[in-house]
């Protein structure tokens, strides 16, 4: 016989209202298509309207162009913005390539598909280029490297795990979370069910994390007319520290007007009416709110960045030292989801130019003497390569062994692969017969 009883529960559950999931788009917008969510959100949303008067609870604009040479303003030297995503690919493959590897390289790019995954076989691409499927794989490795993280990917899973590797950084529970799990991404129980030796705490970050990525490479990434970069963040360097301004240039201010506010209190409005003006109205306070947050946590952000990686700006990349996505959250106290969301899709102008917020960060390697960046393992192997008797070149074991004399350990495997993505030929290519 059943029996009915009646039973309370206290859950904490996560609901994202109208507000917040507003907030939380705009922290993914880069200045310039913030500005046009903006604009459309004025136009459509009644409780919002611009404040012209600056003077009041706001400082006035800084104009940005003063720092900077006359012809540093020119359009002509900022990089275009999502022209297409071939041109996108193939400027990156001007920059990464040469000779016979760039022809490799634009037969790959040109057999992509609609998600940005390969749809031909490395075979293929090696019989019409006439070349090793050993040397066509390398090549599509590289370029999943590129802008888009992932693009050339042969299916879901490796771009997943090539996304990951780059802003979290992987280990094998991560590997083998995403090329074993895949249909459990969605549900904690049924990865705790599969993977019972991994810790809950350890799952629930590795979903979490995966959830922050894309789908897909080229999400987000369709043709549009030609724009152009403009910063989102302007660093200065004043010689003892780094000044970090937001570029909020031609953002408007917003506030919530009243007299739409005065409707709600309305009780002859149908009740859809009043549906519909309490759902304008949360989308309102949650733009004024994202902009605020979008303001105060990228300058934090950015201000940890150029902090942590200051011999990075003023010396170059090899200087870089390793930091993930996890390190900032934790110096912000933001979630790694949170920081991921407002490091994507944004620029900063260095004293050296612009480039991606995401450059700041590096996977690590350990040494003898603390974490080593692999940029700068990168940067060492590129250095004994160019300094070795080309008669009598270094193996990718030899530069292991040097590497870990100077106490980093390093696997051969890995050397090869730092040497592939520097675009390096293998020790029996660069022999020179005496």
């Amino acid at each position: 016989m059943l029996k009915h009883k009646l039973e309370l529960k206290l859950k904490n559950k996560l609901v994202l209202t109208v507000s917040l999931k507003q907030q939380l788009s705009l922290l993914l917008l880069p200045k310039l298509e913030l500005k046009e969510a903006i604009k459309t959100e004025l136009e459509e949303n009644p409780f919002l309207e611009e404040i012209y008067n600056l003077e009041i609870d706001y400082e006035p604009v800084k104009d940005f162009s003063k720092y900077y040479e006359e012809e540093d303003k020119s359009v002509y030297n900022r990089l275009a913005y999502k022209p297409s995503l071939m041109d996108m690919l193939e400027f990156q493959i001007d920059l990464e390539f040469e000779g016979k590897d760039k022809e490799i390289a634009s037969e790959i790019i040109g057999n992509i598909d609609e998600k940005g995954f390969l749809q031909v076989s490395v075979e293929e691409i090696a019989q019409k280029t006439k070349t090793t499927t050993q040397r066509v794989e390398e090549i599509r490795k590289k370029i999943t490297r590129l802008e888009p993280t992932g693009i050339a990917s042969k299916d879901i899973k490796e771009s997943l795990l090539i996304q990951y590797e780059e802003f979290f950084g992987i280990d094998s529970e991560v590997e083998e979370v995403i090329t074993e799990g895949l249909e459990c991404l969605t549900d904690i129980r049924c990865l705790k069910d599969r993977f019972p030796y991994i810790k809950k705490e350890k799952l629930q970050e590795i979903l979490c994390n995966i959830k922050s990525l894309k789908p897909y490479p080229v999400l987000n990434y369709t043709d549009e007319p030609t724009r152009y970069i403009e910063p989102d963040v302007y660093v200065y360097d004043r010689g003892d520290s780094f000044e970090v301004v937001v570029n909020e240039t031609d953002i408007p201010k917003l506030k919530l007007t009243t007299s739409y506010r005065n409707l709600l209190r309305d009780n002859t409005l149908p009740e859809h009416t009043k549906k519909f003006l309490n759902e304008k109205l949360q989308r309102a306070i949650g733009i004024i709110k994202g902009i605020e947050q979008r303001r105060e946590n990228l300058k934090k952000i950015t201000e940890v960045l150029v902090n942590y990686q200051a011999d990075f700006i003023r010396k170059g990349r090899e200087h870089l030292k390793p930091l993930i996505l996890k390190d900032v959250a934790e110096k912000v106290e933001l979630h790694e989801s949170t920081v991921s969301r407002i490091v994507s899709s944004k620029y900063v102008q260095l004293p050296t130019g612009i480039v991606p917020l995401k450059t700041f960060f590096s996977s690590k390697l350990s040494s003898t003497s603390g974490d080593i960046s692999t940029e700068k393992v990168k940067y060492m192997i590129a250095q004994l390569i160019e300094k070795e008797d080309k008669r009598k070149p270094l193996s990718d074991q030899k530069i292991a062994d040097i590497l870990k004399k100077k106490g980093i350990n390093v696997a051969r495997r890995t050397v090869t692969k730092y040497r592939e993505q520097l675009n390096i030929p293998d020790s029996r290519t660069r022999r020179i017969k005496q």
